[in-house]
C-alpha cells in the first residue's frame, strides 16, 4: 500500500510538472505541411481537339467524368437568363430519350449526370462505366431542347426572380454588379422577367451550336479506370464530336472609382442593412501572388477568426457575421466584403469595414494570424481532395491556366513556406481602404444623411439603375 501511495504521488507530481510546462494561452506550433498525394494526369488529345486528362485512383470502384467548355464571357442582353437555363435544357431530354426516360436510366444505375452552360459531369460505379458513357454522350451530343421543358424552366426562373426582389442579399448583388461593371458587361447584367420571357428554343440551339465544340473543351476522368480503358471509351463516344470555330469576346476591365462611391438602395421594409464593400482589381488565377493573397483573405474575412468577424460581431455586436476576401479571375478579380447590420449602425459598420481594410493594408498581420490562416486553409484544401471533381478541376486548371505541373502537389508546401513579411507585402499590394464601391440595401431614411462622410452618395433602384446624386463628401 505504501508503494502504491508513493507511485501515485510521483505520478501526480509528474503530471503537474507536465501541465505546468504547457502554456494554454498560446497556440501550438504548426507542424510541417502534409504530403499531398495527387496522381499525375495522363493526357491525350483527340483529332477533334478534345483534351483528355486521366487520373487513376483505384481506392473506390467509381469513375467521374468532368467536362469543361472554355469560352469567353458573353453578354446575353435581352436574352439574359440563357446561360442560367442552358444546363437544365441539356438535361431536359435527348433525341432518343424523353426527360423522364433519361432520369430513369440514370437512376437505374445509381449514376449522377449534371450540366451547366459551360460544364457537364457524370459519375457512377465502375461496373456501369459503359452505360454511363452512353447516357453522358446522349446528353452531350443529342439534346432535344424540348419546348415544354423550356416553358417549365422559364416559369421556375421567373418565380425565383420574383422571390429575389424581396431578398436584400440578392438585391445588393444585382446593384453592386451593375454599378461596378455596368449593364453592358457580362459581369454586370442581370436576368429579369422580361429577358427570361424572351427566351426561345432557337436561342439554346444557337448557343449550343456556337460554343459547344471539342476544340475548346477539356475532359478530366478520375477514378477506378486505366488509361487504356479511358482511351477506348473516349474514342468510342467522343470522336464524332465535330470541331468548329468559336467566337472570341473581349471586354473592358472596370476600374475602381476615384474616391469612395456610396451606392444606396432604399428598402423601407428592411430592419437591417446589407453592406457590400469592394473594388475590381487585376489578379489572374495563375498569378504567383494567389497563394499569399488567399492567406491574406483568410486573415481579413475568412471565418470566425477573420478580422471583420472579430470586429463587427465579437467586438461591436453589429452583426451575426462579417466576411470578405479577394477572388482571382481571368478577366477581372474583385475584393468583396459584406455583412448585415441594424439600420441604426449602418454608418458605424461602414466605417469599421474601411478601418479593417486600411489596417490590413498597412502590413499589420501577426504571426499568430498567419499560423491560424495557414492551418485553416490547409484543412479545407485537404478535405477538398476527397471529392473527385476537385482532382478533375485541378487537372484542367493546370492546363488551362498554364500552372506549373506540380502546382497543386506543392500547394501546401508553398503556402507553408510563406513568411510574415511576404504575406504582409501582399496585403499592402492588394488591399486598401479607399477608392471603394460601398453598396448598401436598407431603410435609407435611417442612415443616408450620414453616409456622405465616406464619399459620394448615389441612389440606385433595386434593378441596378442609378437615380440621383444627393451630395458628395470629399473623395476618400
Amino acid at each position: 500500500m505504501k508503494k502504491i501511495s508513493i507511485f501515485l504521488f510521483a505520478l501526480a507530481g509528474t503530471c503537474a510538472t507536465a501541465f505546468a510546462q504547457v502554456d494554454r494561452s498560446k497556440y501550438p506550433e504548426p507542424g510541417p505541411a502534409p504530403q499531398i498525394n495527387i496522381g499525375d494526369p495522363v493526357t491525350f488529345t483527340l483529332d477533334n481537339g478534345l483534351k483528355v486528362f486521366v487520373v487513376e485512383n483505384h481506392k473506390l470502384p467509381r469513375v467521374t467524368y468532368s467536362l469543361m467548355i472554355d469560352r469567353d464571357p458573353i453578354l446575353e442582353g435581352d436574352k439574359a437568363g440563357l446561360t442560367s437555363l442552358a444546363g437544365d435544357m441539356l438535361m431536359g431530354g435527348t433525341t432518343t430519350r424523353s426527360k423522364e426516360e433519361l432520369d430513369e436510366a440514370i437512376d437505374r444505375i445509381g449514376a449522377r449526370i449534371n450540366a451547366t452552360s459551360t460544364s457537364a459531369s457524370a459519375s457512377s460505379l465502375k461496373k456501369y462505366n459503359g452505360q454511363l458513357l452512353e447516357l453522358f454522350a446522349d446528353v452531350l451530343f443529342n439534346p432535344a431542347f424540348p419546348q415544354p421543358e423550356l416553358d417549365k424552366l422559364k416559369k421556375q426562373l421567373i418565380s425565383s426572380l420574383a422571390a429575389a426582389k424581396d431578398d436584400p442579399n440578392s438585391i445588393v448583388g444585382v446593384v453592386r454588379n451593375a454599378a461596378m461593371y455596368g449593364k453592358d458587361h457580362p459581369y454586370g447584367e442581370t436576368e429579369t422577367e422580361k429577358t427570361v420571357q424572351n427566351l426561345a428554343v432557337a436561342d439554346f440551339k444557337n448557343y449550343y451550336n456556337t460554343y459547344f465544340k471539342p476544340n475548346v473543351a477539356y475532359l478530366a476522368i478520375v477514378g477506378d479506370i486505366t488509361v487504356t480503358e479511358a482511351k477506348q471509351l473516349i474514342s468510342t463516344y467522343f470522336t464524332d464530336w465535330q470541331k468548329g470555330e468559336v467566337p472570341k469576346h473581349e471586354w473592358f476591365v472596370p476600374q475602381s472609382p476615384q474616391g469612395n462611391r456610396i451606392v444606396l438602395v432604399n428598402r423601407p421594409a428592411s430592419a437591417q442593412s446589407v453592406i457590400n464593400v469592394g473594388y475590381p482589381l487585376a489578379l489572374k488565377p495563375n498569378n504567383p501572388d494567389v497563394i499569399a493573397v488567399n492567406v491574406v483573405s483568410r486573415v481579413l474575412g475568412g471565418g470566425s477568426s477573420g478580422r471583420l468577424f472579430l470586429n463587427l460581431r465579437e467586438d461591436k455586436g453589429y452583426t451575426y457575421g462579417a466576411y470578405g476576401g479577394i477572388t482571382p479571375d481571368e478577366l477581372v478579380a474583385r475584393l468583396n466584403a459584406s455583412a448585415s447590420v441594424r439600420n441604426s449602425v449602418t454608418d458605424s459598420a461602414t466605417g469599421e469595414f474601411i478601418h479593417e481594410l486600411n489596417r490590413i493594408g498597412k502590413k499589420t498581420i501577426t504571426q499568430e494570424e498567419l499560423d491560424l490562416a495557414k492551418a485553416a486553409l490547409a484543412g479545407s484544401f485537404g478535405r477538398s481532395l476527397e471529392d473527385p471533381s476537385t482532382i478533375a478541376r485541378f487537372a484542367i486548371n493546370t492546363e488551362l491556366q498554364q500552372l506549373p505541373k506540380d502546382y497543386y502537389k506543392n500547394y501546401l508546401k508553398n503556402m507553408d513556406s510563406l513568411t510574415l513579411t511576404q504575406v504582409n507585402d501582399m496585403a499592402a499590394k492588394y488591399v486598401r481602404g479607399d477608392n471603394l464601391q460601398i453598396t448598401i440595401v436598407g431603410k435609407t431614411d435611417d442612415f443616408a444623411d450620414r453616409m456622405s462622410a465616406f464619399g459620394k452618395v448615389q441612389f440606385y433602384t433595386t434593378t441596378g439603375d442609378p437615380e440621383v446624386i444627393i451630395n458628395g463628401g470629399e473623395d476618400q
